[in-house]
């Protein structure tokens, strides 16, 4: 496996960084609610060694797929628990609808696929943007499943990827906390370009534009 170095692991970490400040500000405006950031995470690995994707528990654990398309080829998954998709239904539909169990469930399936649309859309625009890929991600579709699913899941549409980048992060309103997991299998295109774009002098001021934009 190829290894980022500790520059290159910190760019890839602010790059994704930038996407979720990104989606943050999305949030917000869907929401109706400020939204940020509090804490992130990242972890790179070989998919050989995907022995665990998710720590979420519960009996029914929401699974967002979003197909990779173009010059990058992957697939990234976005992941809730029960009560996380609860929160994110709470900021986001008024009392009317939420007493309503029939008219909840069928709102919270737009709710999630959109929550995917900001999240995941914003984090594969920076590594665009900034890595010079012609990608984006196709219309995502959600599974709910068992807490035991989900590694074999995801691993079933992984097999052509030679890593998965996992990512966690917290989204903070003054209501509500919640931490979706983002999972990405994705080839060594990603490496490369990282590499390559750590090797461009200006970097740093480019991930600084991006970050005010």
């Amino acid at each position: 496996m190829e290894q980022l170095n500790n520059i290159e692991a910190d760019v890839a970490k602010e790059i994704i960084n930038i996407g979720l400040s990104k989606a943050a500000d999305s949030l917000s405006f869907f929401s109706q609610q400020k939204v940020i950031i509090r804490n992130s995470e990242l972890i790179l690995k070989n998919t050989s060694e995907a022995k665990k994707l998710s720590n979420k528990e519960g009996d029914k654990i929401y699974v967002l797929t979003t197909d990779i398309v173009g010059e990058l080829v992957g697939v990234c998954y976005l992941i809730f628990n029960e009560q996380e998709v609860n929160k994110l239904l709470k900021i986001s539909l008024p009392a009317s609808i939420l007493e309503d169990e029939e008219q909840k469930m069928v709102m919270s399936d737009a709710i999630l696929k959109e929550a995917d649309n900001i999240i995941s859309a914003s984090v594969i625009t920076q590594f665009s943007n900034l890595l010079n890929f012609k990608i984006h991600g196709g219309i995502p579709h959600m599974d709910i499943m068992a807490e035991d699913e989900v590694l074999p899941f995801m691993l079933s549409r992984a097999s052509e990827s030679e890593y998965f980048l996992q990512i966690s992060a917290q989204f903070h309103t003054e209501e509500v906390d919640f931490s979706p997991e983002f999972v990405w299998f994705l080839d060594n295109k990603f490496i490369e370009g990282i590499k390559q774009f750590v090797k461009d002098e200006s970097y740093l001021e480019k991930l600084k534009e991006h970050a005010n934009s």
